[in-house]
C-alpha cells in the first residue's frame, strides 16, 4: 500500500516498477501523530525522512520571538529538514505537525540502503532534490516579483488543500500578519460568491 502511494507520488519525477518502491516502503513504517506534534526539535539532526501520507506540516524557524514557517509541506509529500537529515548535522528548523497526520518515517540508517546498487536511490533522490530547488527557487522569486495576495492566490490555485493550514504558519509562511491573511480570505471567498 504504501509502495504504491510512494510510486504515485513519485511517478512524475521518475517512473518506476512498483516493486522498487515496496522494497523502499519495507526500510520504515507508518504512523499517526496529533496535531502540533514537533517530529524534529531546534538545535537537533533530523533522524527521519518523513512522506505524509494524510495531513500537513512544516518546517519552521524561531526569529525574533516567533516562528516563521519556511516551508509547508502537504498530503504525498515529504517533510523533513533535509538538509539536516543527509549531513547529520543539527539545524535551527524544527519540524512540526499541522493537523493530525499520517507519515511514513525511515531512519538515516534505513535511508541509506537505498543508495546500494540497483535500488535506484542516487537517481531518485538526485531528481527529487532537483524538483525540491525548483519549488524553493521559484518560492524566492516570487516573494520578490509578487504580493501577498498575488503569492496567496497562485498557492490556493495550485493546492486548496491549503486552506487547511492554521492561520498563523501560513500567515508567516507568506511573511504578512494573520490579520492581512485573513483579509485576504475574506476576499477570495467573496470573490468566489460573487
Amino acid at each position: 500500500m504504501t509502495g504504491k502511494l510512494l510510486k504515485n507520488y513519485f511517478d512524475s519525477i521518475i517512473e518506476l516498477k512498483e516493486e522498487v518502491w515496496d522494497n523502499f516502503a519495507a526500510l520504515g513504517h507508518v504512523k499517526s501523530f496529533p496535531k502540533e506534534t514537533i517530529l524534529k526539535q531546534s538545535g537537533t539532526p533530523e533522524k527521519y525522512f518523513n512522506f505524509l501520507l494524510e495531513g500537513s506540516g512544516g518546517n519552521l524557524l524561531w526569529y525574533k520571538n516567533n516562528f516563521v514557517c519556511t516551508d509547508i509541506s502537504m498530503q504525498m509529500e515529504p517533510l523533513c529538514d533535509y538538509v539536516s537529515f543527509i549531513t547529520q548535522n543539527p539545524s535551527s528548523l524544527e519540524v512540526r505537525i499541522f493537523e493530525d497526520s499520517k507519515i511514513f518515517q525511515i531512519q538515516y540508517q534505513n535511508f541509506q540502503k537505498i543508495f546500494l546498487e540497483g535500488n535506484y536511490g542516487e537517481q531518485v533522490t538526485r531528481l527529487a532534490l532537483e524538483s525540491a530547488y525548483k519549488e524553493k527557487e521559484q518560492q524566492q522569486i516570487d516573494l520578490l516579483t509578487k504580493t501577498a495576495k498575488q503569492r496567496y492566490l497562485d498557492m490556493i490555485k495550485r493546492d486548496c488543500r491549503l486552506e487547511t493550514i492554521p492561520l498563523n504558519y501560513m500567515a508567516s509562511y507568506l511573511g504578512i500578519t494573520p490579520q492581512s491573511l485573513s483579509a485576504l480570505k475574506k476576499f477570495r471567498n467573496y470573490h468566489m460568491v460573487s
